[in-house]
């Protein structure tokens, strides 16, 4: 049997971004289709896999010192660890856009009832979001059009998931790390992105301000209707409060705390933290 662990929190808003605050409290205000829940998932869980694909090619990229060495000692070099670096980082642009597709799924899902021209293409809405007519804010509008990085995305998501992997190299005396792909145009030229590091860093920093920026204003639309949230766990029973989704800040002090109801009786453990909480200072009624 596995061991109930005897206390876990897991209740910490401070640390929260829009995104995963929005995936918690939309469920009062919009009622979503599975596939469209799977998006409001997708968008977090695809930004944090490029994160971490992003710490993996940094672990990586030593082992293009061997592939130098090999080439100067042997005039050649199976470049094993480069075709490695390569894939990691192409699978990286491959997450970011997946996370930016999940997001206009969130959008068409929420908006395209009352949206004209609100069609099922990503790249159609970046392409001219001005064809939109009706609900569709226009401060969103504004922020696509403003998104100049999605070309080169959009471009890269097309390309390698029908291509080979494609080409890195090191330039050991500026320790730069430069990436080519024979198959990829930009510009009707070959693609060569010098410093891939720092570009892949930069689109990163851009789409994780977009995700911010929309997710922001969609939290604003957010019902005031409290939403049930678990935030932690005592002895294997849950502890629960309630949040208004339009509060901000929000800290572990917010809500109204519901568990109170059990957790004072006789023979039940307590809640560890009720001493320090603002939530159980303000209990919610108990149920009729």
């Amino acid at each position: 049997m596995p061991k109930v662990a005897p206390l876990l929190l897991m209740f910490a808003p401070e640390y929260w971004g829009e995104v995963t605050r929005f995936g918690k409290y939309y469920g009062e205000t919009y009622k979503l289709e599975k596939r469209d829940h799977r998006a409001v998932v997708g968008v977090g869980a695809h930004f944090e896999k490029a994160l971490r694909l992003q710490s993996l090619a940094v672990k990586l990229k030593p082992g293009l010192a061997i592939d130098h060495q090999q080439l100067e000692e042997n005039g050649h070099s199976p470049a094993e660890n480069g075709a490695e670096l390569a894939t990691v980082i192409e699978a990286s642009f491959l997450e970011l856009y997946s996370s930016i597709d999940c997001t206009v799924k969130v959008l068409r899902a929420i908006y395209s009832p009352g949206t004209r021209g609100f069609k099922d293409s990503t790249r159609g809405l970046f392409q001219d979001p001005d064809k939109l007519t009706g609900s569709f804010p226009d401060h969103f509008k504004q922020h696509i059009r403003e998104a100049t990085w999605f070309k080169r995305l959009v471009n890269l998501r097309d390309e390698l998931t029908h291509l080979s992997t494609g080409h890195v190299s090191w330039d050991a005396e500026a320790d730069l790390v430069n990436y080519m792909h024979h198959g990829l145009t930009e510009a009707d030229k070959p693609l060569i992105i010098n410093d891939v590091f720092g570009a892949l860093t930069e689109l990163t920093e851009s789409v994780n301000r977009f995700l911010g920026t929309i997710f922001h204003h969609l939290n604003g639309t957010l019902s005031d209707k409290p939403v049930f949230q678990i935030c932690g766990m005592v002895d294997g029973r849950l502890l629960q409060r309630y949040i208004n989704p339009q509060e901000r800040p929000l800290s572990f002090n917010s809500g109204q705390c519901g568990s109170w109801v059990w957790f004072e009786q006789p023979d039940f453990p307590t809640c560890p933290f009720k001493d320090n909480c603002g939530a159980y200072l303000n209990k919610a009624p108990a149920p009729a």
